[in-house]
């Protein structure tokens, strides 16, 4: 069995499962039951691993004759190594083409997994069956898991290095053993969210971890940070907590510039970049806040009374809100009518211009110096 290929700098290439295993070409009329059979032995492996695993149950399972799973799959190991492909590429578990991204942009990556694999708690429980199972060295996986862990565990320490070098790391530890740490966090959160999903936040917990050990307190990190991928909700309130910084703060200084895109990965796709900054500028808006809406796709009745009190949004506001399904039809009229019973405030409080970001005075600064 071949295992994974190093090939520089944070760069690591899985093995080609299914091409290593010999597995048969699906004809046209076939893709149904082919991914039916895939999608029942997924079943099986979470409930008896593959140990326990039958292609003759699995056929029972799927509804058809022995020799039907055979003519796609021509043994068990084949059928195991597709079933590893498949999800792998649905989760984009690309540990090659994390290796070429930035330490910020790496994180997000690796929390991307896990929002992959969450999607199905019957895959989280296979993942876990199997990286027990494949410990093994007889285990038909065995060589597959040992390079996808080493190459996770080699693009994270990479990562961890480059953050070190800058000194934005305020971690005694090592780099390397700071990505053995997360990855150990990150298999047990698995397992965690399985008993009780609805309590255990693996991304929350995995990125306050991750925040915990870089010095947000340094304008760099800060702009590293909130320039890459990992600036989601989740990310935004672990920040504003190990910086002492508001959302106000942040957009002030310049460490947020509000674009179309990044709104789309706040959660607040369709509104417009003056309507968020308004709010934020008037420091109604949190971290928090993005969480809620990021994971409901709705306004929270908090954030909803805070704007009515703040008087920061108009009736017009609140009806694009409504039109986007952000805020309910019905709250949209009974705000309305509350704002229209408080007195109104003739003038907008004015906003101080935003800073220069931080990083580009110590730019500014080194180039004076030289």
């Amino acid at each position: 069995m071949s295992t994974g290929e190093m090939l520089g700098k944070g760069e690591y290439r899985m093995p080609n499962s299914s091409a290593r295993r010999g597995e048969r070409g699906p004809y046209a009329g076939g893709l149904a039951r082919r991914d039916k059979i895939l999608d029942v032995t997924v079943e099986m492996i979470a409930e008896v691993g593959y140990h326990g695993l039958s292609m003759r149950d699995v056929a029972r399972r799927v509804g058809i004759s022995h020799p039907g799973v055979i003519y796609h799959f021509p043994n068990k190991e084949a059928l195991l190594m597709a079933v590893i492909d498949r999800y792998e590429t649905k989760a984009r578990f690309d540990v090659e083409a994390m290796g070429k991204l930035g330490p910020f942009d790496v994180f997000r990556s690796f929390l991307d997994l896990n929002d992959a694999l969450r999607t199905s708690p019957t895959i989280v429980e296979m993942e876990c069956m199997l990286s027990v199972e494949a410990s093994s060295e007889i285990h038909p996986a065995h060589d597959h898991f040992a390079a996808r862990f080493e190459g996770l565990q080699k693009v994270l320490t990479v990562a961890f290095e480059e953050l070190d070098e800058e000194g934005l790391l305020i971690s005694d530890a090592e780099p390397r053993d700071i990505a053995y740490s997360m990855l150990a966090q990150w298999y047990g959160l698995q397992i965690q969210w399985l008993y009780n999903p609805t309590t255990i936040s693996v991304n929350k917990v995995l990125t306050q971890s991750l925040i915990g050990v870089i010095d947000m307190d340094n304008p760099k990190a800060l702009s590293m940070a909130l320039d890459s991928n990992f600036a989601s909700p989740v990310a935004l309130s672990a920040i504003e907590q190990a910086s002492g910084k508001t959302l106000a703060d942040l957009l002030d200084e310049g460490f947020i510039d509000l674009q179309p895109a990044d709104l789309e990965q706040y959660g607040l796709h369709g509104l417009s970049v003056e309507m968020v900054e308004r709010v934020i500028s008037a420091s109604v808006l949190t971290a928090e806040d993005l969480e809620y809406v990021y994971e409901h796709h709705s306004l929270s009745l908090d954030l909803l009374g805070r704007l009515v009190v703040g008087q920061v949004l108009d009736t017009e506001d609140f009806n694009t809100l409504a039109e986007l399904e952000i805020v309910p039809a019905d709250a949209v009229a009974a705000l309305t009518a509350v704002m229209a019973a408080r007195p109104q405030t003739p003038s907008e409080p004015t906003r101080a211009p935003r800073r220069k970001r931080r990083r580009e005075f110590q730019e500014d600064d080194s180039e004076e110096t030289a």
